[in-house]
């Protein structure tokens, strides 16, 4: 009798020891709902083709499954910064009037894919588009007539908003409660946009937590 409650205990044990690791170890990441919370730079150049660096804070998502996954983000760069225009489009001598450009607002979403899996550590790439959308933009003065201040307008209308294609890499590590990343991205610069001057890529790092909410996958299903 004694012999087999040990080994009844002994069995019970040896069932539980995977959930107890797993348990231990944390949520896994593969079939999951990440949520996060970042900061960082984002470098590109100014009207006189100086590279500055703005700083970053966003909060994003990433639902993970065993070798893809989606990425969505948002966040925004702080800065102050200029871009020019021509004052009178009737006029070829007119010359050229400063915008002032106050931070941008990004949307990033990326189709993700995970090469390499361990225990805590995973890698990360991905490919998607990115939206910029410039916070505040102001024309300079003086204006000659209504059509200037129209044409103005019309300028930063146009152009205060641009799509590009935008890459991603990257690795997070898991710890007990939460995991930490690091990760860089890429994006070709558009040429209709207010904060091109002429640089071909604009390039941002990027460190932050997510917390994995639960699982991506119905259960119930």
């Amino acid at each position: 009798m004694r012999m087999t409650r040990a080994l009844t205990v002994a069995g019970a044990i040896a069932m539980a020891l995977p959930t107890i690791a797993a348990a231990q170890r944390g949520r896994q990441f593969s079939d999951a709902w990440f949520w996060g919370i970042k900061g960082g730079g984002l470098t590109f150049a100014d009207s006189a083709q100086r590279t500055k660096s703005a700083g970053v804070v966003g909060a994003e998502w990433l639902i993970t499954r065993h070798r893809a996954g989606l990425y969505i983000s948002a966040s925004e760069a702080f800065f102050n910064s200029t871009a020019l225009t021509f004052k009178d489009p009737t006029a070829a001598d007119s010359g050229l009037r400063v915008i002032d450009l106050k931070n941008m607002r990004k949307v990033d979403v990326a189709l993700m894919g995970f090469p390499l899996q361990h225990l805590f550590y995973h890698p990360y790439v991905g490919v998607g588009f990115t939206m910029g959308a410039i916070a505040d933009a102001d024309p300079r003065g003086p204006f000659s007539n209504a059509d200037q201040i129209a044409f103005a307008d019309t300028v930063i209308q146009q152009d205060k908003v641009a799509f590009s294609p935008f890459f991603i890499g990257g690795v997070q590590w898991r710890l007990r409660y939460f995991s930490v990343f690091g990760q860089a991205t890429a994006s070709p610069a558009q040429k209709n946009f207010l904060l091109y001057n002429g640089k071909p890529w604009n390039f941002g790092y990027e460190f932050g937590l997510r917390y994995n909410v639960g699982t991506s996958i119905d259960r119930g299903s």
